[in-house]
């Protein structure tokens, strides 16, 4: 379900920052903006309770009087992200702890550890005593648990992240002979003969701790994550009324976060900043990357919303220094949101901050508080969103799908052999699906996932299904069998589900749905020449890593063979059907280049020629819903380009029926009815 009746636009707000009599000014002035939303308090715990167990609402009261007079709206947060100092004096051991045994000291922001008894019973304290007093507020339209769980740090090694590790293992393998076995530490004497001996990874010669220890302790780290999520959650639901919704923003690492969203959340939000796509400029993609970001987001609830939509350029007094958003480009960066499922969007922040770690993380205000072009660009595209407002709930229609598995993902961290092309292929596929005009979306493995999760999709990829889960295998063969195209990529199938490697023939699980058996691999350096592979007449390239492959079934088609090598000749490609699709095997990483012409020999083409022709550097999307259906174009370049409609539609944004050729500005937008 959707929270919202119609796209909305909001901003993050700190009163606490200002003097009160700018209160009022500040929300006419964002009410004159379009802006209907506020979120406030994520980082004001000492306004709550300034001493240990004294507590004083009447600041936020009075703002929230304030806002009263206004129309405007109010997302409340939990201030667990930032202890207060009496706290952290007096309970030291909530501080977080890093791997080398040093305490993240006060100072800066989420410096405490999720499984410390004391600060699991201080933030039960101060959110049941906040849920109390504002559970019913007429303003208050939501809720934010803490602040980015998990950012800065996602590890923590405090003596109580130690002990609650072990109670974790205890209840997940119930002895330590299976623990032995799971983590096979008869390699190098590992054994554990007391539970008391388990620790989470410490340091060791080369820091080469036991990878399957490394994947459990990952584990925990997500689920220490989500309990301490929960744990806020079911406080605030017992307070709220139904229509108040609860959310945190993200996405970090080590959170599943479709399990934190079933059970601690109602959706999702996610923290947008694309100047950093400009600021790493590895690729050309640039801002247009976080359209993959926002995809994960998408992926892990129907419907999500941004918590922080970059407005100014960014920086801490010691960290980043990111360029400032040109003209237009706060429109074309909120657009994308929405254009990808955002039913909401919140701006970072209002006004910047004159002191503090964040004194060059910009908001659409400076520092001398005047109008400037960030506040005018904003106060017109709110006009936009007015005339899309109707979109809120509309579902982003995808016809791929990218797997996107928590435990392939995280044991790709510390797995030389196929985490560097997860991380290459993630990447490669999303350009090509992007630049194709396929649009997808991530689809996260969960045990609740079954073949119809996957049936509304013409193609999946699974990019390198390292870590074999004989449940997804499962549904991988009903979707083929049922007429589904299935894609995956070298080193898939060598790993059970505790991260070792079976004494089995590869893939392990899959041969059957492959016809191949993987007998010889090998990694690809940089410099070799061996990188390609010979398809339908055309070298194609094939980086990173070579999977051989074995036909073993009469069924089973070459679709490509290594072009040099020791190798040369040998299947690089293979594609065997099964009842009514069929599954590709694809022996390298997915380059870009490469996945589109994997994608016209499998027969999947964009859809979109029916409606428009567009340039690859513009980014498309179809949102669709019970008030009917809009294409979203948006272009990305500092430069005009021209699309071609392919029949006559109705431009939202400006009421014109429009067909034929059409020219969109620099970083302009196109959102049409069709």
């Amino acid at each position: 379900m959707s929270y919202f009746n119609e796209i909305t636009l909001g901003v993050c707000y700190y009163p606490e920052h200002w003097k009160e009599e700018l209160w009022p000014e500040d929300l006419r002035r964002m009410r004159d903006a379009g802006i209907t939303m506020i979120r406030i308090g994520e980082f004001a715990w000492n306004k709550f309770e300034n001493q240990e167990g004294v507590f004083d609402f009447s600041f936020f009261d009075r703002f929230l009087d304030v806002v009263r007079t206004t129309d405007i709206k109010v997302i409340f947060c939990t201030p667990t992200a930032t202890p207060p100092a009496w706290l952290t004096l007096k309970y030291p051991e909530v501080l977080a702890v890093d791997l080398d045994g040093r305490k993240q000291y006060h100072g800066a922001r989420r410096h405490y550890n999720y499984n410390s008894p004391i600060y699991r019973d201080k933030t039960r304290i101060i959110t049941e005593q906040l849920a109390r007093h504002y559970g019913e507020h007429k303003c208050i339209i939501g809720w934010q648990i803490d602040n980015e769980l998990n950012c800065v740090t996602n590890e923590f090694y405090s003596e109580s992240d130690h002990e609650a590790f072990r109670t974790f293992l205890q209840e997940r393998y119930g002895t330590l002979e299976q623990l032995n076995s799971a983590w096979g530490t008869v390699f190098w004497n590992q054994t554990y003969t007391e539970w008391e001996q388990v620790y989470l990874p410490r340091h060791t010669q080369r820091d080469t701790c036991n990878p399957h220890l490394r994947l459990d302790a990952v584990r925990f780290f997500s689920e220490s994550c989500i309990s301490y999520c929960r744990l806020q959650y079911e406080i605030l639901k017992q307070y709220l009324p139904d229509h108040v919704f609860v959310t945190t923003n993200g996405l970090f690492g080590h959170v599943d976060y479709n399990r934190m969203v079933n059970e601690a959340l109602d959706f999702i939000t996610y923290d947008s900043y694309p100047e950093f796509g400009l600021m790493e400029g590895a690729d050309h993609l640039k801002d247009r990357r976080w359209s993959m970001n926002l995809a994960r987001a998408r992926g892990t609830v129907k419907g999500f919303g941004i918590m922080e939509q970059q407005s100014g350029p960014g920086g801490w007094y010691n960290f980043r220094v990111a360029p400032s958003a040109k003209p237009g480009q706060i429109r074309l960066w909120t657009f994308q949101s929405i254009a990808n499922g955002a039913d909401f969007v919140s701006y970072f922040r209002w006004r910047t901050c004159s002191f503090g770690t964040e004194i060059y993380w910009h908001g659409i205000l400076g520092y001398d508080n005047l109008d400037n072009r960030r506040l005018e660009e904003i106060r017109n595209l709110s006009k936009d969103i007015k005339k899309i407002s109707g979109m809120a709930g509309s579902r982003y229609q995808a016809k791929a799908a990218i797997l996107y598995d928590y435990d392939n993902e995280w044991d790709g961290e510390t797995d030389v052999w196929h985490g560097p092309l997860r991380r290459y292929s993630h990447l490669g596929l999303f350009q090509a699906l992007q630049e194709e005009h396929i649009p997808f979306d991530y689809v996260t493995v969960t045990p609740e996932m079954d073949v119809h999760t996957l049936q509304q999709y013409e193609v999946v990829f699974a990019p390198h299904m390292t870590i074999v889960n004989p449940a997804l295998v499962q549904v991988i063969r009903e979707y083929v069998e049922g007429g589904g195209k299935f894609i995956t990529g070298a080193r898939t199938g060598y790993k059970d589900m505790n991260g070792r490697c079976p004494m089995e023939i590869m893939p392990i699980r899959m041969t059957d749905l492959f016809g191949i058996h993987i007998l010889d691999f090998t990694a690809v350096m940089p410099d070799s020449t061996d990188q390609y592979a010979q398809m339908d007449g055309q070298k194609i390239y094939m980086p990173l890593f070579h999977d051989i492959l074995t036909p073993v079934d009469e069924a089973c088609v070459i679709v490509a063979t290594y072009c040099s090598g020791y190798y040369q000749g040998s299947p690089a490609i293979v594609r065997k059907r099964t009842g009514a699709g069929e599954a590709y095997y694809f022996g390298a990483a997915f380059d870009c280049k490469t996945v589109k012409t994997l994608l016209r020999s499998a027969g999947v083409s964009s859809g979109l020629s029916c409606w428009a022709s567009v340039p690859e550097w513009c980014e498309t999307a179809v949102r669709e819903g019970d008030r009917g259906a809009c294409l979203f174009i948006l272009n990305y370049e500092d430069k005009w380009t021209e699309i071609q409609l392919r029949r006559t539609m109705k431009n939202v944004l400006t009421g014109n029926e429009e067909s034929g050729t059409i020219k969109l500005e620099p970083f302009g937008v196109l959102v049409y009815e069709i």
